[in-house]
C-alpha cells in the first residue's frame, strides 16, 4: 500500500499497525527463545538426574525407596522405563519380557507386559515361561518392598495356573503385607500374582513361596 495515496491518518494508523506487528514477532521470537532454552535445561537436568540415578541405585536392594526416588516432578514422567532398566539389572533374567510398572506401594505391585514377537510360543500366544517371569518379578516387588535393609528372601518354589491364552497387553498384580507380629528369624510366605488380559479375564494365577529370613536392624 502506498502511503503518499493515503491521509495524514490512515497513514499513521498504518505505520501504528505494522509496528505493533513488529513488536509482536519480537516479543513471540524472545519468549520461544527463552521457552526453548528453558525446555532443553529441564531435558538436560532430568537426564542428569536419570543418569544419575541409574548409576548410584544400579545395585540397590530396597526396590520400593528406588521406585520412590524417581517420583520427582518431571523425572516421574521416565518413572517406568528407569525402574524397568534398575530391574533388569538387578535381576537380568527379567529383561528377557518388556515389562513396566505402573504402580508400587508397600505390599502392592501392579505391572504390564507388553506382547512382543519373542516371546510368543508356538501357537503365537505368549510362552508360559514368560508369563511366569513376569508374575515372578511382581510378585517379588510386592515381597521386596515389606522388607528392611538386612532382611533377605530367596524364591525356593513357583506354580502357576494357566487359565487362558495369553495375547496382548497383560496386567499383573500381587498384594501381600507381613504379619505385623513376624518374629526374627526364617519364614516361608506364600504370595500370589494374577495375571489379567485387556479384557480383564484372568490369564494366569502365580503362587510364589518364598524362603524370607528377617533380622533386627
Amino acid at each position: 500500500m502506498e502511503t503518499a495515496s493515503m491521509s495524514p491518518l490512515v497513514a499513521a494508523l498504518y505505520g501504528h499497525f505494522q509496528a505493533t506487528l513488529y513488536l509482536i514477532q519480537v516479543a513471540l521470537m524472545l519468549e520461544w527463545t527463552i521457552f526453548t532454552r528453558l525446555f532443553a535445561f529441564l531435558v538436560v537436568l532430568t537426564f542428569s538426574y536419570i543418569f544419575y540415578i541409574l548409576i548410584t541405585l544400579r545395585h540397590g536392594r530396597h526396590p520400593l525407596m528406588i521406585w520412590e526416588k524417581l517420583g520427582k516432578p518431571v523425572v516421574k514422567l521416565f518413572r517406568p522405563w528407569t525402574f524397568a532398566k534398575l530391574v533388569g539389572n538387578s535381576d537380568p533374567y527379567a529383561r528377557s519380557i518388556d515389562m513396566r510398572v505402573s504402580t508400587f506401594s508397600r505390599g502392592f505391585c501392579t505391572a504390564v507386559m507388553r506382547d512382543h514377537h519373542n516371546t510368543h510360543n508356538t501357537q503365537k500366544g505368549i510362552h508360559p515361561t514368560a508369563l511366569a517371569t513376569f508374575a515372578e518379578t511382581v510378585g517379588g516387588l510386592a515381597l521386596l518392598s515389606n522388607l528392611k535393609k538386612k532382611d533377605r528372601a530367596i524364591l525356593i518354589s513357583l506354580k502357576v495356573e494357566y487359565k487362558k491364552k495369553a495375547r496382548g497387553l497383560l496386567t499383573a498384580s500381587s498384594d501381600y503385607t507381613l504379619p505385623s507380629d513376624l518374629e526374627e528369624g526364617k519364614h516361608e510366605i506364600s504370595v500370589e500374582v494374577v495375571v489379567k488380559d485387556r479384557m480383564l479375564d484372568t490369564v494366569a494365577i502365580a503362587h510364589l513361596l518364598w524362603s524370607v529370613e528377617t533380622k533386627e536392624n
